[in-house]
């Protein structure tokens, strides 16, 4: 599959590609990952350098209790660092669900709208049309940082995430957008069982024809299939996050969106090997 990002293209044929999560911002549960604007873009080129296709700069948190930006201050952080690394030939995408911060990436360059609230925003869609961006809509029950909130009682989660994506992609291709990204939302406001049944169903949500990216580094989930609870302070998360990625990529999806960039490109390099050798490419 050929993956159409701007100007750019990205081959991920028969193997998972990697987004980098470059975190500008001092909310982040995952406190390694923060840096600040001015050092960022040294950090986006060290996440490329270790494997990272994809820098993903967000800078307003989705925890719970997660501190409120403005607009102002959102975009001040983060489209700087995109500026920079298109300026340097990186792909990048922006982790945001404000409409006027993913106009603010979009004209510094921005490859990628990435909206956990699936482009359900009018005026997000709206960019996407203007600048004929991919959006990668995400499954979410709720608001950012309000999802615990919202009934989580699933009849069938895979069918209700699989719908909801499909509409949203036919929202954005009607519109005129670029192809859209599916993201099935892992630990947003879903059960440790809820997250098994769609790791499970990953394949059949890369059948559906459209990019898939995983989002599950370092969740809280992760430590809840350890035995350790719903919390992303505890030891254990890189190698539970390894793990998932492994099981994910060998189920087809395109990409995987996460923090330990040099780790998971090393894990990735086994199955995507495999991958390779499955489909004669070897």
């Amino acid at each position: 599959m050929l993956l159409h990002l701007r100007d750019r293209t990205l081959d991920v044929t028969d193997r998972t590609a990697i987004m980098g999560i470059l975190n500008v911002s001092d909310d982040s549960p995952i406190a390694f990952s923060r840096v600040a604007t001015s050092e960022a873009f040294d950090r986006a080129r060290a996440l490329a350098a270790a494997g990272a296709e994809v820098i993903d700069v967000g800078a307003h948190s989705t925890r719970t209790g997660g501190r409120d930006l403005t607009p102002d201050e959102e975009a001040g952080r983060v489209a700087p660092v995109i500026e920079a690394c298109v300026r340097e030939g990186l792909l990048t995408s922006v982790d945001t669900w404000t409409p006027a911060v993913a106009r603010a990436a979009a004209e510094a360059g921005v490859h990628l709208l990435n909206d956990v609230t699936g482009a359900t925003d009018p005026e997000m869609l709206a960019v996407a049309v203007e600048y004929h961006l991919p959006a990668c809509v995400m499954h979410m029950r709720g608001q950012p940082k309000h999802h615990r909130e919202a009934d989580q009682d699933y009849e069938d989660i895979n069918a209700e995430v699989t719908a909801f994506l499909l509409e949203r992609t036919g929202a954005l291709e009607r519109a005129g957008a670029g192809t859209p990204w599916l993201d099935p939302g892992f630990g947003f406001g879903k059960s440790a069982a809820d997250n098994l049944a769609m790791l499970d169903g990953l394949p059949a949500l890369v059948a559906q024809g459209y990019p898939v990216l995983v989002s599950a580094s370092r969740k809280g989930f992760l430590a809840e299939l350890m035995g350790l609870g719903d919390r992303q302070d505890v030891e254990g998360l890189l190698e539970a996050t390894l793990g998932f990625n492994t099981l994910a990529a060998a189920a087809g999806v395109h990409v995987v969106r996460v923090h330990d960039v040099a780790e998971v490109s090393r894990s990735l390099s086994v199955v995507n090997a495999l991958r390779r050798h499955r489909a004669g490419l070897n």
